[in-house]
This record gives C-alpha cells, sequence and structure tokens, in this order.
C-alpha cells in the first residue's frame, strides 16, 4: 500500500509536535499543511491533534494513526528498496556463450571482473560450439557469446559480429604419441582415430545458408573414412586424447599452454594452418544494453594482457 502523501505529513506534524517546524521540513506553507491535517481529521472523523500553545499533541487517536502510520511507511520504503533491487540486477544480469578455449584465454577473467563489479546479479555462461550457441542468441536465451566467425551465416538473421582478434588452430597429440615431434604430412594421418570438441550438429545447420566451406574442410581431412570420437566436454577430450593414438581435430593454437598440463602437445603439420576470426556476437536491438556493453569492455581489457598468445 502506498503511504499516501498526506499522511507521511502528518507523521511529520506529530513527530515535531509543531506545525510550522514540520512545514518548513517538508517545503510546504503553515497554512496549507493546518489545512492538510483537518482535511485527514475529517476524512477519518476523528480528532488526531490537539493546539496547545507551544505547538499540538497527539490524541488517542492520533498516537495510533502514528504508529501504525509509521508501519506502512517503513513497509513501503524496504518495498521500494527491494523492488529497485531487482530491477538493478535483472537489467545488469548477464546471459551469454563462449567456446571452450575463450572461456580459458579471456573470457573467464572478465566474467569473474564483471561478477566483482555486479555481486548481486545472476550470470549465466552457456559453453559449446558457435552453432549452438548462435541457436540459443536467436531464441533470446543468451545476450551474446564469443566464436569463430561463421561462414555462410543467413544476413538476414539481425546479428552483428564484433571482431576480436583473428588465430590459427593446430591439431593436438599425447605427448608419447608415435607422430609427436616430428613432422607429419597429411597422409600420415589416415591411420589414426579423431577426437572432436563441440562438433556441428546437424539440427543448427540450417542457420548457415552455404554449408559447403564446412564440408570441404572436413573432406580434406577425409573424416567420413576414420574413426571419430565427439565430445562437448574438454574434460572428456583430454580424457580421450590421452587413452588412445587419437589425433584432436583443428583446436586453437593459442590452447596448447593448457593442453601442456595434460601432456597434449600440437602436432607440427606440413599443412600450414588457416588464420580464423573471432569476435563477439551479439542481436542488434541489444548492442547498446548497458550489461552488455560492460562485458565487452571487459574483454576487450583482459584480451589485450593476453593478444600476444593469439598471433
Amino acid at each position: 500500500m502506498i503511504v499516501d502523501k498526506i499522511l507521511r505529513q502528518f507523521i511529520e506534524v506529530a513527530m515535531f509536535k509543531n506545525v510550522s517546524h514540520a512545514a518548513n521540513k517538508l517545503c510546504l506553507s503553515q497554512p496549507t499543511l493546518t489545512h492538510n491535517m483537518k482535511k485527514l481529521e475529517e476524512n477519518l472523523g476523528v480528532q488526531l491533534l490537539e493546539r496547545t500553545s507551544t505547538g499540538v499533541n497527539t490524541t488517542e487517536y492520533g498516537d495510533l494513526l502514528l504508529e501504525q502510520a509509521q508501519m506502512m511507511q517503513r513497509i513501503y520504503d524496504n518495498t521500494l528498496i527491494k523492488l529497485a533491487f531487482i530491477k538493478a540486477r535483472q537489467e545488469q544480469s548477464l546471459r551469454m556463450g563462449t567456446g571452450h578455449a575463450w572461456w580459458y584465454m579471456f573470457v573467464r577473467d572478465s566474467f569473474n571482473a564483471y561478477r566483482n563489479l555486479h555481486p548481486t546479479v545472476n550470470i549465466h555462461i552457456d559453453l559449446g560450439n558457435h552453432l549452438r550457441l548462435m541457436d540459443l542468441l536467436l531464441g533470446g536465451d543468451i545476450d551474446m557469446f564469443i566464436g569463430h566467425e561463421i561462414q555462410g551465416l543467413n544476413p538476414k538473421a539481425g546479428i552483428s559480429f564484433l571482431p576480436l582478434f583473428s588465430t590459427t588452430d593446430s591439431m593436438f597429440v599425447r605427448s608419447g604419441h608415435p607422430l609427436a615431434g616430428r613432422q607429419v604430412g597429411p597422409a600420415e594421418l589416415l591411420d589414426y582415430p579423431c577426437v572432436e570438441l563441440t562438433p556441428d550438429e546437424s539440427r543448427y545447420q540450417h542457420m548457415v545458408e552455404d554449408m559447403q566451406p564446412k564440408k570441404l574442410a572436413r573432406n580434406r581431412l577425409h573424416l567420413a573414412e576414420r574413426v571419430i570420437c565427439s565430445t562437448n566436454s574438454m574434460m572428456s577430450a583430454v580424457d580421450m586424447i590421452n587413452d588412445s593414438d587419437a589425433v584432436m581435430l583443428a583446436y586453437p593454437t593459442c590452447m596448447a599452454g593448457y593442453f601442456a598440463d595434460y601432456g597434449i602437445v600440437p602436432l607440427k603439420t606440413t599443412q600450414e594452418s588457416l588464420r580464423c576470426t573471432v569476435g563477439i556476437y551479439l542481436m542488434r536491438e541489444k548492442a547498446d544494453a548497458p550489461h552488455v556493453v560492460q562485458m565487452q569492455a571487459l574483454m576487450h581489457q583482459h584480451l589485450e594482457q593476453i593478444r600476444p598468445l593469439l598471433l
């Protein structure tokens, strides 16, 4: 229940026991405040104030109204504080997606910085393939995501892509792998199974108008002729590589430091890896949202600290 302004005025008069002093605090004229108190008494049908030579005193009715009015005022003020808190939390709540590599490289630090700035807000992070994250973005389940530029993406989707950096991919194997430590040609790879981390899923391929570039890339690796183990879990992929002679297919070269902690090394291949662009995907209508803008700034800040590793 919203506390009526005249009821608030009554509280001040009753506390000051003086209409003139209360009027000064409320920035009202004394006649206006006196008129409002008489109107309140008429509406309630009881006398609330007794006039004295020095000011006013509350009657028994006035004492009761003061007690209840102060209680209502506290409840109302506390409610306003809670409403403002919830509104701020919702406006700053963040839902975003990223690939495993970018989470490790810089998104995790950006997330922690955002959380420190807004310790009471809700934050959701989705990890996965860029086509799956695009589906979540289009469905309104996330506000933005970090991923490789998607070639052939439908331009009518209302999506903006903001480039951050370019990087190359490498293949990875366990340190004791037969191919480790020497130059490897494409033909030698055919004898070994593959590990794919967050591969494209067919149900999301409708978002790409031209799948030909992706198909050509897979054909060059002769994937139709090889055994493939796929997973959406980084730790599962690490176990698959360490427990077999499988080769992890193209994954960002900058993750070599991460994989080294698990005894996994990049292969030295005779074919040079093409550079690809990584950036931020977001809906155009949310580009200026404060929480999106702030998270972008934090990611740029943390990117600068690791940019040499991305070359």
